[in-house]
Order: C-alpha cells, then structure tokens, then sequence
C-alpha cells in the first residue's frame, strides 16, 4: 500500500524528533513506529468492518480537541499501546508514545499529500494513497447492482 511507503520515507525521523527524548532506542523507535502503523490500521479497519464509517471520519478529521475527546481516538490510543508487549513501561506512558507517534506519522503524511499537489477531494485522497479509480468506478458499479 502506498501509506507504508510514505511512512518508510520517514519514520526514520522519529527517533532524533521524539524518540530519543522518549527514551527509546533508535532500532525501538523504529519498532513502535511499524506497531503503532499496524495496529492503527487494524483499528480503522474493524470501524470500517462494523460499520462506523462516520466515526472514522470524525476520527481522521475532528482537529485535536475532537480527538481528545473521542471514546474512538482514546480505543485506538490503547490499543497501539497494547502492541507495545516488548516495552516494560506503564500503560500512561505507552500511551504517551501511542500520541507522539502518531502525531508524527499523521503530520508525516500530511507533509507527503501536500509535497505530491493532491486535491483534498476524494479522488486526490485516492490518488495519494493508490487506489485506481477506475476499479473503484467498476466494483461501485457491480454493488449498486446488489442494492
């Protein structure tokens, strides 16, 4: 998928930004930046999966205070944070790196969208991440039939 493209491009970057100052290890760093991505994903994906597409939605675009304050971003935080089976720290502090990392991947990501000249459309959104629209246009098509 092209997002993991993207992140490899720069998760390097996360341990001399927050890392370090985490007390991780730069090969730590790394680690907790790939199981904070999967299991980011795998959250998202079980929204999708049980039909809370307007939750994720909020989630991917309510600014900081609607993240804070979403029952979502607070299940994911912890969820990453349970990833984190290999570090001995407490919950609090998983979760604080649960927050940095995914500050640092989202803005990240943002960088990259912007960097490539996408559109904040769904077609740009698509584009970035790598999805051919025309197969999106000919599955739509075959499930509009179903319903």
């Amino acid at each position: 998928m092209k997002i993991q493209e993207y992140i490899n491009e720069f998760k390097g970057h996360f341990h001399g930004q927050h890392g370090a100052g985490l007390g991780l290890t730069e090969s730590q760093s790394e680690v907790y930046v790939d199981l904070t991505v999967q299991s980011s994903m795998q959250y998202m994906q079980s929204l999708m999966m049980t039909g809370k597409i307007k939750e994720l939605q909020t989630l991917m675009s309510g600014g900081a205070e609607a993240l804070q304050n979403s029952e979502y971003y607070q299940a994911l935080i912890t969820q990453c944070a349970a990833a984190y089976y290999g570090l001995d720290w407490e919950l609090d502090r998983k979760k604080n790196l649960a927050v940095h990392i995914l500050g640092f991947v989202l803005g990240g990501l943002k960088a990259k969208f912007e960097e490539g000249g996408h559109s904040a459309t769904p077609q740009g959104v698509m584009q970035f991440l790598g999805i051919d629209l025309g197969i999106l246009g000919k599955m739509g098509g075959l499930f509009g039939k179903w319903f």
